[in-house]
């Protein structure tokens, strides 16, 4: 056990870690992204709506 903890730890070493900018950028990213594609699917969702209503309707 010991031993899987100290390759870990030397593991973890090795990683290349983002700065608080890029940290920064990236979320903003992954935040844009998420909210632009929760618009998409939701007037997609509306249209898909509106039309089935549309088709019931006939």
């Amino acid at each position: 056990m010991i031993r899987y903890i100290k390759g870990t730890i030397a593991e973890m070493k090795k990683v290349t870690w983002l700065n608080g900018s890029e940290t920064s950028r990236d979320t903003s990213y992954v935040i844009f992204s998420a909210i632009f594609f929760a618009g998409f699917l939701g007037i997609v969702d509306y249209l898909v709506g509106l039309g089935v209503r549309l088709l019931m309707n006939r």
